[in-house]
């Protein structure tokens, strides 16, 4: 997601001030990063990847890990790794793009409030009450194509791939992490150990330690970290325990959409993510 986010959450900035601390770090050789994600913001992944070709630019490698996931946005943060390791079962690739406009003028309609209006450009007019016109539409469409040529621009750089093999293998399809090695989307299979081996492998380095860069917690919020994880068990944030049977399957659909459109936030509306792992 763009800007800052708490830890569980892949926050562009948050995440990007992480690998500058390791690129500023002059007791970091080399970096591995963890990726276990479908995907969200194309300018959060953008600002991720871009502190990740500065560690490289630094000399200091970059492997890539991927655990169950890291696919479309979480592919994009990785593609400028050193190296890209993963699990045979990975799911990985779904590179492509797409945009997301909230609009709720159907919905207003349907209670009578309707909204009206006199423009003079193909802009005009445009916005979350009345929905978006043809030309508003075909100028968002233009900036997703220019988004997705972008993402596969980028990989073919990466990859020492052509364009049309990154295309190929494209189009927002997904493929496990055996099915991307075998098409060159990823360097090796192995875990996490495997990726820190080979972290100090391309850093030269015979003996070493492990050091896990993360935000460091202020007291008050580990205290409030301590007190919501304690509530959490305690009452079991489960809404199967306070919804009638009869609506737990629409408030369960509801909730899961719900927490979908908290991650659109990209202040282009446009997102690299992985919708068959989020339906997963």
């Amino acid at each position: 997601m763009d800007g800052e986010q708490p830890r569980g959450t892949i926050g562009g900035d948050t995440t990007a001030a992480l690998l500058k601390q390791a690129r500023e770090d002059d007791s970091v050789k080399s970096v591995v990063l963890r990726v276990d994600s479908p995907g969200g913001s194309a300018f959060a992944s953008e600002v991720i990847r871009n502190e990740v070709q500065a560690l490289k630019d630094a000399g200091k490698p970059v492997v890539v890990s991927m655990s169950s996931v890291a696919a479309s946005g979480g592919y994009w943060i990785s593609m400028s790794a050193s190296q890209i390791m993963a699990q045979p079962t990975t799911i990985t690739g779904s590179i492509g793009i797409f945009s997301v406009i909230t609009t709720f003028e159907k919905g207003l309609n349907n209670i009578g409030v309707n909204t009206d209006g006199v423009g003079t450009t193909p802009f005009s007019g445009v916005g979350v009450t009345r929905g978006i016109n043809e030309g508003a539409s075909q100028a968002f469409q233009m900036g997703i194509e220019h988004g997705y040529k972008r993402f596969i621009s980028l990989v073919s750089d990466n990859r020492d791939m052509s364009v049309t093999e990154v295309d190929d293998v494209a189009q927002g399809r997904v493929w496990t992490g055996q099915d991307a090695l075998d098409h060159g989307l990823i360097d090796k299979i192995g875990d996490f150990d495997d990726a820190v081996a080979l972290a100090a492998e391309l850093a030269s380095l015979e003996q070493f330690d492990v050091y896990f860069v993360e935000e460091p917690l202020s007291p008050a919020q580990q205290f409030m970290q301590d007190i919501m994880q304690q509530v959490h068990v305690s009452l079991g944030l489960d809404i199967s325990s306070w919804i009638p049977e009869s609506l737990l399957p629409v408030a369960t659909e509801l909730q899961q959409h719900a927490s979908l459109m908290e991650s659109f936030n990209d202040p282009k509306g446009q997102y690299v993510l992985c919708l068959t792992c989020n339906v997963q």
